[in-house]
């Protein structure tokens, strides 16, 4: 009938190439078939500091050492020599025909690693070939004839003929899921978030520190730069950021939001692009010289979930499952969490015996986190509007991003912990299924709902802008589980630099914050071992 494994993957790009990484180091046999061939464009391209911690954890994990190479840049740069490097997050706020002043940068603390812009083409590429390097089959440019998917286990039938028999599939195969084609699961109900886009690689790409009289902490050319205006945003990832890397290419794209129901894509991008650099020339300034490395992308509506993610024998991953927007970079971070969660069941059942009912928990978390991405991302598009009502939605992103960091952290600690203790054994680690901090969750969750209900109000013109903003002040006033000396909540204050002295401010504030914050902080932060 057909070769057998214990686990099909559909899709070997990042998501499929990590989980398989991950059940191949446990002893697991997996095939990896995908309708497309290596190398191929995606984007998708920086990493935040929860993202590379989770590919360091999982590294540790399942004993796939291959996975720290994602952790840093500093890691990936050697064995990917065409990635950029990311040392901060920049915002800049445009208005039509102006110069920009007004921006936001947070760099990159000394208590995280360098972070990539990962040049997916080939990122993607080394992490398949390692998988396969690794026992897992790659079955590359075979796409979906048949998918039969029963109690009894998993019929796969390619294209070309390929027969696979499976006892789970796992669907990696982004928003054209073939299990969730055949199973009718695509859906936008319930997103709040409507936004199309535009992207390409370019060529000759200005450094915006060239043309920008914006001076901040660290060079804008050095990270992840956003240029944010009135209805939507535009992304600049350099590729050729640091001495070395051997690419000249740079990642660009605009993302506007859909406020006039058309959610088909832009028929002619190539003239969106320039009718935006005409409205904001200051932007256009970075693209005097630049040439498109390749064809420009136009995608309609960018948001789409399913209205079932786990099933018997059967589990949509990441993009698979559902994505928002690329904006805050979340993508990568939440498809690590899901592998992470699902090599760990789909491990413990193939040793236990299976029972497609444990995978359940999988189902709450994706929906968790598609949920609170359309969340943190749909009210940013609502803040674009103004810059004041940005500068506070600002703050609740980085909230979300260093209570979220701090929690990682915590867990790669103990991981890390557990593995030295245990040393050189192939006997799988202890699940640690709660982090610490987790006391916290009443009181951040409450935080969210008010600044939620702080733009929905706004929104819909129940509150004036001003009063928005004055929410916003009495609500950040208010906050007790974020450092002081970390200053995330001071909206005076455009750019963040947390050294070791804002640090060990932190970690003595942490002492004596009540139980769920301290735990939280001193578990994530770097000089705080043993002093819980």
């Amino acid at each position: 009938m057909g070769d057998k494994f214990d686990v099909l993957i559909l899709g070997s790009g990042l998501s499929g190439s990590s989980l398989a990484l991950c059940l191949q180091a446990s002893g697991l046999k997996t095939c990896m078939v995908d309708p497309k061939k290596h190398p191929r464009f995606a984007i998708g391209e920086s990493t935040i500091p929860n993202t590379s911690k989770l590919y360091k954890l999982m590294s540790i994990k399942y004993g796939a050492p291959e996975l720290a190479v994602l952790s840093s840049f500093d890691n990936l740069i050697g064995p990917v020599g065409t990635c950029g490097m990311k040392d901060n997050f920049g915002f800049v706020y445009h208005e039509p025909g102006g110069i920009a002043d007004r921006a936001h940068q947070f760099p990159l603390s000394e208590i995280v690693e360098t972070e990539s812009h990962l040049f997916r083409a080939d990122v993607d590429q080394w992490l398949a070939l390692r998988a396969r390097d690794n026992g897992s089959v790659l079955l590359e440019g075979v796409g979906t004839r048949r998918l039969d998917i029963t109690e009894q286990g998993v019929l796969f039938e390619g294209d070309e003929g390929t027969q696979i028999l499976a006892e789970y599939v796992v669907d990696a195969g982004g928003r054209g899921s073939p299990v969730a084609a055949t199973l009718g699961l695509r859906t936008t109900e319930g997103l709040r978030t409507m936004s199309k886009s535009i992207f390409t690689h370019m060529t000759g790409v200005i450094p915006f520190d060239d043309i920008t009289g914006i001076k901040a902490p660290r060079n804008w050319h050095t990270g992840t730069l956003h240029h944010v205006f009135d209805g939507g945003w535009m992304w600049v990832i350099p590729f050729d950021n640091n001495a070395k890397s051997s690419n000249p290419l740079c990642s660009v794209g605009i993302t506007w939001r859909i406020d006039d129901g058309d959610e088909t894509p832009k028929q002619d991008p190539e003239q969106a692009f320039a009718d935006f650099l005409a409205t904001y020339p200051e932007i256009g300034r970075q693209f005097e010289h630049a040439e498109n490395a390749r064809e420009w992308v136009s995608a309609g509506r960018l948001q789409y979930t399913a209205t079932k993610t786990v099933g018997d024998r059967w589990c949509l991953t990441s993009n698979a499952a559902g994505f928002i927007d690329p904006l805050f970079s979340r993508g990568m971070q939440n498809t690590a969490v899901v592998v992470d969660r699902l090599a760990e069941r789909l491990i413990d059942q193939f040793r236990g015996g299976f029972t497609p009912e444990t995978f359940d928990d999988i189902e709450q978390m994706q929906a968790s986190l598609i949920q609170e991405n359309d969340f943190i991302v749909g009210n940013a598009f609502r803040s674009f509007t103004d810059y004041e009502l940005w500068n506070a939605w600002f703050r609740v992103w980085q909230v979300n991003q260093v209570t979220g960091t701090m929690r990682t952290e915590s867990r790669l600690r103990r991981i890390t912990e557990l593995a030295a203790a245990q040393g050189n054994t192939n006997a799988p680690l202890p699940r640690i299924d709660v982090a610490p901090g987790a006391g916290l969750d009443g009181f951040i969750d409450a935080f969210y709902q008010k600044s939620d209900q702080i733009m929905d109000s706004y929104w819909d013109k129940r509150i004036s802008r001003d009063a928005a903003v004055s929410e916003f002040r009495k609500l950040f006033a208010d906050v007790d589980f974020v450092p002081p000396s970390f200053g995330l909540t001071d909206m005076s204050q455009p750019y963040f630099d947390i050294d070791m002295d804002k640090v060990a401010s932190a970690i003595a504030w942490a002492r004596n914050a009540r139980p769920g914050i301290r735990e939280l902080y001193l578990g994530g932060l770097p000089a705080s071992e043993g002093q819980v």
